[in-house]
């Protein structure tokens, strides 16, 4: 009998502890995380048609494009994606925009915060972008340091290439550095491909960057020579990682 009245004492009481756990998980569902930090409530949204902070909708963003857009034609408005995120370390979040137009085909833009509660064009670019995050690196004048993959290419060919960009004092978005992820090619009968990685020395703020190329035959897979991997290292230099020689 003890036994039985123990567990209706502590059955209401796990219920209740569920109940409590249930909407803890499902009120930081929406929460969004960058370089292990909360963004702030004015940075999560619930999806990429509207800020549930801010009020930013996809119709306005598409009114801010076709008004401040340099390339003076229609866009693929369907493919299209926002997200704020603070890139100049100011009080106001930008807008990071991308249309998705095809494998290779897109449009990349970062819209800014007026004073006077408009927004501006800042950068364009006919970028395929398929992701940004930011970098955990650290250096004076360029906080925080964004990687921007964009996706090119053609006829047998595929390119995925790594951008690192952040906003200078002057508020110029600025690239420190370009490399290649990957580099697909197909040419009489011969697969080429290049893969490639960076990381970041913390000791001394150096870039290292690895690429591995290999060739084979497409009709049996076969690797037709032994694969090259070579290594470059680079220092910052004045916002930008130059090669060290």
């Amino acid at each position: 009998m003890k036994v039985k009245r123990s567990l209706r004492v502590l059955l209401p009481i796990l219920g209740a502890c569920t109940i409590f756990v249930g909407t803890a998980v499902a009120s930081n569902s929406v929460g969004l995380f960058v370089s292990g930090k909360a963004l702030s409530p004015k940075e999560t949204k619930l999806d990429h048609s509207v800020n549930i902070q801010t009020g930013i909708t996809k119709d306005m963003v598409e009114d801010w494009i076709r008004k401040q857009g340099n390339e003076k034609r229609d866009y693929y408005f369907d493919g299209l994606s926002f997200e704020e995120m603070n890139v100049d370390g100011d009080s106001e979040p930008e807008v990071l925009v991308r249309i998705d137009g095809g494998v290779h085909l897109g449009d990349f833009f970062i819209f800014d915060k007026q004073s006077n509660g408009s927004y501006k064009l800042i950068f364009e670019k006919p970028w395929h972008v398929e992701s940004w995050n930011i970098e955990n690196f650290r250096a004076d004048g360029m906080n925080p340091l964004f990687n921007i993959v964009t996706r090119t290419g053609g006829t047998d060919a595929d390119v995925r290439e790594s951008h690192l960009m952040y906003m200078n004092d002057s508020g110029v978005w600025t690239e420190a550095w370009k490399g290649t992820l990957k580099d697909r090619s197909v040419f009489q009968g011969k697969y080429h491909v290049a893969m490639g990685s960076y990381q970041f020395n913390d000791d001394n703020g150096e870039l290292f960057y690895w690429q591995t190329e290999v060739d084979a035959s497409l009709e049996d897979n076969k690797q037709e020579r032994d694969s090259k991997t070579t290594m470059k290292i680079f220092n910052l230099q004045q916002g930008k990682f130059i090669e060290k020689k």
